[in-house]
């Protein structure tokens, strides 16, 4: 009798916009965009066990919410994987652990698609390398490739365009969801409607310690903001609540919302401003986070 196959892990770490400019729709209704983005050290897990098929299992406290969803972006990842390799062959039986809010502008299913590649290139001994799996993961969705790499970054174009940073200090934040979701499409629709200007190009910050890359995030800013505030008040009470608490330097919300981040000077800062933030609003996700420096 054969030894039960050992189980591989991918950690799905939350994406953060902490800025977004974003430009007007092209022809084909794409958004182009310049977005400094960190990964924090929260977010889902996937694991993989070799298998004759291809199945996808959701636990965690809110797997359950993914349930419905006709093709999971793991799911399409993992079959743009096989496509790209030549080898539809390929099975494994998956299991994601969802921890971060749905629909909340973490980019959650596009870190659960950019595990899913980085999870199976090892599991079947693929060989791609980082940039490939990155240009597979432009096919499942525009923030995947950002995803893969999973470091400070600077994406542009419609997130295929990825510059990494190469000097950037961790940030202890606050990451705070109110509990609403926040859909892309009408975001996008209601700034569309504002008739934005074109997007002017921006270049890759570089900063070596906390006060620069502060510096840095305040000169920028997230244009969904204003038009996600219109569909959903919650944003800004999130933003109020952040700017008022303790030891936040700098507040904004990521994506197209309605998750929303704060800075501060140290963990302990974080820590202290989570638990302020717990106490007052105990329905929302509150966490203490480090978005990770660059390597």
């Amino acid at each position: 009798m054969s030894a039960p196959a050992h189980p591989a892990i991918e950690f799905a770490p939350a994406k953060v916009n902490l800025t977004l400019s974003v430009g007007r729709a092209r022809a084909d209704g794409m958004h182009p965009l310049n977005s400094l983005v960190v990964f924090a050290d929260w977010g889902d897990e996937l694991m993989a066990v070799e298998a004759d098929t291809l199945t996808l299992s959701l636990a965690g406290e809110r797997g359950a919410a993914l349930a419905d969803e006709k093709q999971n972006l793991v799911l399409k990842a993992a079959y743009a994987l096989r496509a790209a390799a030549e080898k539809p062959e390929l099975g494994a039986a998956l299991t994601l652990t969802k921890r971060l809010p749905i629909a909340a502008g973490l980019g959650g299913g596009s870190a659960d698609a950019a595990a899913a590649l980085r999870l199976l290139n090892r599991v079947w001994d693929i060989g791609f390398s980082t940039q490939q799996l990155a240009e597979i993961g432009t096919v499942v969705g525009a923030d995947v490739p950002a995803c893969v790499h999973s470091r400070p970054l600077v994406m542009a174009g419609i997130g295929e365009k990825i510059t990494p940073l190469v000097a950037w200090p961790e940030l202890p934040a606050v990451i705070v969801n109110p509990g609403k979701a926040v859909p892309t499409g009408p975001v996008f629709k209601a700034y569309d409607d504002s008739r934005p200007g074109l997007l002017v190009a921006a270049r890759a910050p570089v900063a070596g310690k906390l006060d620069d890359a502060v510096a840095a995030v305040r000169a920028g800013r997230n244009d969904l903001e204003t038009p996600a505030i219109a569909l959903e008040p919650a944003v800004a009470q999130t933003l109020e609540a952040l700017v008022a608490a303790p030891g936040i330097a700098l507040a904004r919300m990521s994506g197209s919302g309605a998750s929303c981040f704060g800075l501060c000077d140290s963990s302990e800062n974080a820590r202290t401003a989570a638990e302020a933030l717990s106490r007052a609003h105990p329905d929302w996700t509150v966490k203490a986070v480090t978005f990770q420096a660059a390597a």
